[in-house]
């Protein structure tokens, strides 16, 4: 791990602890995919956990949860993420490798990545379905299938 990386991760720790916020977790595990539920009750919408600023998030797989992935080097900026794989290439080819919008899937109770106006009305999230991305802005991870 270089010094940046070491340095980036202490400031990502003592700045976790000054702004963490509670979010409330999906009981469902990540390899499931995340249904809406039947229920039309609006949920209240959770303060987003990470303030603005840089991050490590380790990418993880839904079917293979603890199969360590890849580090990814992080930016929250007014509500959008960007991840940037710049660990190693292999399944993720060095660079950007997801960037969108922070949203909170009411329904899912979960942090999806958004790209389409589509992305916030979908049915099923994460894991391996063909709605938008998860992230856990709890414990730093980038979901994928």
């Amino acid at each position: 791990m270089n010094c940046t990386r070491l340095l980036l991760l202490l400031g990502i720790l003592t700045t976790a602890t000054a702004h963490a916020a509670p979010v409330t977790i999906s009981s469902a595990l990540p390899s499931q995919k995340t249904s809406q539920k039947t229920s039309t009750s609006t949920s209240t919408i959770p303060a987003q956990p990470l303030a603005d600023g840089f991050y490590v998030f380790q990418q993880r797989y839904a079917e293979h949860p603890h199969m360590p992935g890849i580090l990814l080097d992080t930016e929250i900026k007014q509500g959008k993420i960007y991840l940037t794989n710049n660990d190693r290439a292999g399944v993720f080819p060095l660079g950007l490798i997801d960037e969108g919008e922070l949203y909170w899937h009411p329904r899912s109770g979960q942090w999806i990545i958004v790209n389409s106006a589509q992305d916030k009305s979908a049915t099923e999230v994460g894991g391996c379905s063909d709605g938008p991305v998860m992230v856990d802005l709890q414990q730093r991870i980038y979901w994928t299938c």
